[in-house]
Order: C-alpha cells, then sequence, then structure tokens
C-alpha cells in the first residue's frame, strides 16, 4: 500500500512568507508547513518550482546556512541583494534565520502524512 502524497500549497504559503533579508532551513519550512521530518522532501518540491517563479525559493537553505540549491550562485547573488551576507556559500543562521512567533500554527491545523 502507498502512502497518499504529500500536498505542497501549505509548503508554499510558508514559503511566501519569508521576508525579504531572511532565511529558512528545509526543515523549519516542512515543519511550519505541518510537515515535521521532511525536509527532503521540502527540498524536492522547491527543486520542481517553474524557474519564473515569484516565490522567494532562494530564502531556503539547508540547517547549516549552507545554500544547497543547484542554482546557489543566483540564491546568493539574490541573498546578498535583500541584505544577507553570503561567506563562501553559507549564511549565518543566528542572524539571519527567520522563526516568527507562533510559527506552529502558521498554515493552520497539521496535515497528516
Amino acid at each position: 500500500m502507498t502512502k497518499p502524497a504529500l500536498n505542497p500549497e501549505p509548503l508554499l504559503t510558508v514559503l511566501a512568507q519569508v521576508p525579504p533579508g531572511s532565511v529558512i532551513a528545509f526543515g523549519e519550512l516542512a515543519t511550519m508547513a505541518g510537515y515535521p521530518g521532511k525536509a527532503r522532501w521540502a527540498g524536492r518540491v522547491l527543486s520542481q518550482l517553474p524557474s519564473k517563479t515569484t516565490l522567494p525559493w532562494h530564502r531556503v537553505v539547508n540547517a547549516s546556512g549552507v545554500l544547497t540549491c543547484p542554482r546557489s550562485d543566483l540564491a546568493a547573488a539574490r541573498l546578498e541583494r535583500e541584505g544577507v551576507r553570503v561567506h563562501n556559500g553559507r549564511v549565518a543562521m543566528g542572524r539571519y534565520n527567520w522563526n516568527p512567533a507562533g510559527s506552529a500554527a502558521m498554515v493552520g491545523t497539521t496535515q497528516q502524512e
């Protein structure tokens, strides 16, 4: 029996809320969308976004602050324009990590796996 596919809409809703000048880790993004433990799934969803998307995919990094997307040069340039310092492909999570108050209720109820 196969598991039902996860709905990416809550993930994209949270992503749209990450403000300029901030970053979020894949795992935090997934958790805020109601999918704790689904960081890799979040990465797959973002990798499938159309190239012309207006969603801020460049603001998502790994838990250590490393830009891991295939377009990391473009992500770094966009982050720098927003005031985020990128050094050797890494962002200082302690300084730029977005973690709004009440994030557990970010998109409403928790999604079922």
